[in-house]
């Protein structure tokens, strides 16, 4: 399901956060997503009926609405909670103050001492996951949770010990750290982000002053700082009530006994104050609003923002089919004209945001260098007239609705996180007050016609009134039951033993890898090939040719142009993404079954057929340019960049950028892509992983027709020499001027992944930074409040890895936080090793939580296509939990001992010299060494 968040904010930060599988994630670069697209070469099977979504629903004499849905897939249960208040039910000079307060949600409470965060993963919530978190936007507060089944009852104490009790647990001292800790969160998501200043000026100036949506969610930090334990105390009061509660239990439970549980945690706390809720408010412009803002980012964008209806008001749904067949695909109308025909744009994108009371629709439209953003503006302008002059194509509207459907049923697959069953059911409830309105929602994304998304287009895209905020890089200067004994905590539920998934294997005649995991439960299937073809395997001063080979094979086929592989993916609901990681790539997709067949039949074209056009490459090189350009003047992707040069050496296959660098882009050719698809893109290098409504027996038929004629040996192996690391024991600095934040990152060599000692340092991970009840989190962030986040994550490739801690801190607190980076260091270097309660906590955080990874059929599809890359057997998911569960502590210090050698750690730093500089100077840390944002020594001092 398409989830409605009008600029949401999400609670933790993710940077340095690794997913806990992904051996190869920070290494690698970002996915590149292959929007979909227009036209018809395959159609899609004709629409199913939505499978249900049975709950059942009851209201508390205390007004707290209770909705139940079982789903025995995992041994895991989901709490979600939606409070009806967001940032529109703040006041002038109080902005920001939702999402305050959803912070101190997590401060602890009277009975629940300490940090929400320790409970929680105490009870088996897993971070890396999405397995617990909180969200504010304009109209909502969310809270979330996974933990085990045997769990939900310290859940429910937990969480209603917070509702019941927060105020009482509050403190001065807690609403200071946690203002300091949202004040860098503003830093980091908006201040030091380029272009971050676009989302303050739409809603300041979309909606008229006054109105509910005229502010930011995450506020100014004059308000931040004016926020007292007064408001804190009748924000709570007002909104934090039980009759402003929407709470979702789904899951492997008994619904008499989450009935009963939620009754004896919740039923005695009273009801709060009656609430009016703010009547729809649509905005109107009157005239076009013009703002030319001057930063330093690296390309011109413009923001072209227009009021649009409310969610589920007539013309909402229309508004997001016209916004998928604007810009979803290259073959969408604006992608079409700006990125791929005239090449004015690396990036254009349309969303939609239909809020409770009013929403907006802006396209986002990044010009390439020397491109005219009056140009640009000029052709969506036409564009924009052109569709609400004649409306879609046919075959535009049904390749929108099939999109739409696969979002529906995509979004059934979780139980809980951002856009789950859990998050479908409170959504619907809160806003429309009956938590069964799916069919609803599908039925009127069905019954939209051409027509109505012509006239609601021209109806709000109204190009004479509408606001622009143009971006221009700076050329100069700086820029109710019986009484409850609260304090008596649960016990934990008995910890049940996790059996993995079943992976049926197989092999096809020409040497493919075969591996499928059933799960039947919906009509959907999750494809993913894997090869032995990653950025190890760059041809030296050709740096980027892996991650270049793999986003370039779907431009054309012998049989398919570009446009036409989008448009036969578009057709079939379907989006084909990609990534090139250090020692392999994976092209994936995820589509309803009944159209499995047909896309799997295109998916083989593109995989073993690719004719990279000269054109096409020639284009795809400039995107790949400017999107480096835009990592050039981004602190973290700065840091994620050098952190992996000053680890082996600039030229060895794991420090080397995997998406390349400018100069050594420029120098492919399509003769270089040619040679290394067909070098490296062999049946013998190759597995295919099918998850969810799919057999063996079908998997493999399938497989045989479509891949079965593929011929070749298997690539030979990349010899990975020994690392040339950047010398430990000095400071590596890279300036950025004016940058909010200082980033940090320490870095450690790390065991290759077959490693004995992997699984015992997995576990020092936990307790240094892989996760919230860590060391660096509770020191940096709860603490300290110097940061909004500090974490590590560990990586092993075949021949080696990577351990690295850090985070962005507060620029005038850098001198500061570096000491307390180094002090955890020590300590875990010896001076305080792991103790037994520590092991005890990060075991069961690790155990408890590894169940939430199979949850998503793409998911377990990524695992297990890891696993094979890693040249690991399938039988490591089981042994990684039986492993973890079983290690002494003798074993796990063994490894802190080997590995973590704080003399041997680099540190570096990406910030502002002129207000960072002298206090690493104090600090006597070594010599400090001066790099560019490639990692290259501009002098020393």
């Amino acid at each position: 399901m398409k989830k409605k968040q009008f600029l949401p904010l999400a609670l933790m930060l993710t940077l340095f956060v690794p997913p806990a599988h992904a051996a190869e994630s920070k290494d690698k670069p970002a996915p590149r997503t292959k929007h979909r697209a227009a036209a018809s070469v395959h159609a899609a099977s004709p629409a199913a009926p939505m499978p249900q979504l049975a709950f059942e629903k009851s209201t508390l004499p205390n007004g707290l609405q209770l909705i139940l849905h079982v789903d025995r897939k995992l041994p895991v249960v989901h709490v979600n909670q939606w409070f009806h208040v967001g940032s529109k039910n703040e006041k002038p000079g109080r902005t920001g103050f939702a999402h305050l307060f959803e912070h101190m949600m997590f401060q602890g409470s009277k009975n629940a001492k300490g940090k929400y965060f320790v409970y929680a993963e105490k009870a088996g919530a897993n971070l890396f996951e999405g397995g617990v978190d909180g969200t504010t936007n304009h109209d909502r507060t969310n809270y979330f949770i996974t933990t085990p089944s045997t769990n939900l009852e310290s859940v429910l104490w937990l969480e209603s010990d917070r509702l019941a009790t927060l105020t009482e647990g509050l403190t001065k001292e807690k609403l200071d750290n946690q203002r300091d800790v949202v004040k860098n969160e503003r830093r980091q998501s908006l201040e030091n982000q380029p272009y971050g200043r676009a989302f303050k000026l739409i809603t300041e100036n979309l909606f008229p002053a006054g109105h509910p949506y005229s502010w930011t969610v995450i506020g100014s930090h004059e308000d931040i700082t004016a926020a007292s334990m007064e408001d804190v105390t009748d924000f709570f009061k007002t909104y934090y009530t039980p009759n402003n509660l929407s709470l979702t239990i789904a899951g492997d439970f008994d619904p008499a006994e989450a009935k009963r549980l939620v009754t004896k945690y919740f039923g005695g706390i009273p009801a709060g104050p009656a609430l009016d809720r703010p009547a729809r408010a649509l905005a109107n412009l009157t005239s076009e609003k013009v703002f030319e803002v001057n930063d330093r980012v690296p390309q011109e964008r413009v923001y072209m923002a227009w009021p649009t209806p409310a969610y589920f008001e007539p013309g909402d749904a229309a508004m997001d089919l016209a916004s998928l067949i604007l810009s979803d695909g290259l073959s969408a109308r604006l992608t079409k004209v700006l990125v791929y025909d005239k090449q004015l744009c690396s990036a254009v994108t349309t969303s939609n945001q239909s809020a409770e009371i009013a929403g907006n629709f802006v396209v986002t439209a990044t010009a390439r260098p020397g491109s005219s953003l009056a140009q640009i503006e000029e052709l969506v302008t036409t564009v924009l007239h052109e569709l609400a002059r004649t409306g879609p194509t046919p075959a535009e509207l049904e390749r929108a609705k099939t999109k739409q459907e696969y979002s529906f049923v995509s979004g059934l697959e979780r139980i809980g996180g951002f856009g789950g069953k859990s998050d479908v059911l409170n959504q619907y409830n809160t806003f429309l007050g009956d938590p069964g309105k799916l069919q609803d929602d599908v039925l009127r994304y069905r019954n939209v016609s051409g027509k109505d998304i012509q006239e609601h287009v021209g109806l709000w895209l109204d190009t004479r009134n509408r606001l622009l905020v143009r971006f221009h890089p700076e050329t100069s200067g700086r820029a109710e039951g019986a009484a409850l004994d609260r304090t008596l905590e649960p016990a934990g539920g008995t910890d049940k033993h996790f059996t993995t998934p079943v992976v049926k294997v197989a092999r096809l005649q020409n040497g493919i890898d075969l591996f499928v995991v059933e799960r039947p439960e919906l009509p959907k299937v999750a494809v993913n090939i894997v090869t032995r073809a990653g950025s190890v395997a760059d041809p030296a001063g050709k740096e980027g040719v892996a991650n270049l080979t793999m986003s370039s094979l779907d431009l054309g086929t012998p049989t398919r142009k570009a446009l036409e592989i989008e448009d036969a993916f578009g057709d079939l609901g379907t989006v084909l993404s990609g990534s090139a990681g250090r020692e392999s790539a994976a092209v994936s997709m995820e589509v309803l079954k009944r159209n499995l067949a047909p896309a799997l039949t295109i998916l083989s074209d593109v995989v073993l057929h690719p004719t990279f056009p000269e054109s096409e490459i020639a284009r795809q090189k400039k995107l790949l340019t400017d999107t480096l350009e835009q990592q050039s003047i981004n602190p973290d992707s700065i840091a994620l960049r050098v952190r992996s040069m000053l680890l082996f050496g600039r030229e060895h296959p794991y420090g080397r950028p995997g998406l390349g660098l400018p100069s050594t882009v420029s120098g492919i050719t399509r003769a270089d892509l040619e040679a290394f698809h067909a070098a490296r893109y062999r049946p013998g290098s190759t597995a295919i992983v099918f998850v969810g409504d799919v057999t063996l027996a079908e998997a493999k038929a399938l497989a045989e027709s479509t891949f079965g004629a593929w011929s070749g040996a298997a690539a030979p192996p990349i010899a990975i020499p020994a690392p040339a690391p950047a010398s430990a024991g000095k400071v590596y600095l890279v300036d950025r001027q004016d940058a909010a934040q200082t980033v940090v990152a320490q870095i450690l060599p790390a065991p290759r992944r077959n490693a004995e000692e992997f699984y015992a340092l997995q576990l020092v991970d936990a307790v240094w930074g892989g996760g919230f009840n860590t060391r660096l989190i509770l020191n940096l962030r709860e603490s300290k409040g110097y940061s909004y986040g500090a974490f590590s994550s560990l990586a092993g490739y075949s021949s080696g890895g990577y351990w690295s801690a850090g985070g962005g801190v507060q620029t005038n607190k850098t001198k500061e936080s570096i000491v307390e980076f180094v002090k955890e260091l020590k300590d875990l270097a010896g001076d305080k090793l792991v103790s037994d309660k520590e092991l005890a906590e990060a075991r069961a955080v690790r155990v408890r939580g590894y169940a939430q990874q199979f949850e998503s059929l793409g998911r377990v599809a990524e695992q297990v296509g890891v696993l094979w890359a890693q040249g690991l057997p399938m039988t490591e998911l089981q042994r990684e939990v039986d492993e973890t569960e079983r290690l002494p502590l003798a074993a796990v210090i063994a490894a802190e001992k080997k590995y973590v050698i704080a003399t041997d750690a680099r540190l570096l730093l990406v910030g502002d010299r002129t207000k960072i500089e002298a206090g690493l100077r104090e600090l006597n840390l070594g010599e400090i060494v001066l790099l560019d944002a490639e990692g290259k020594p501009v002098g020393k001092s």
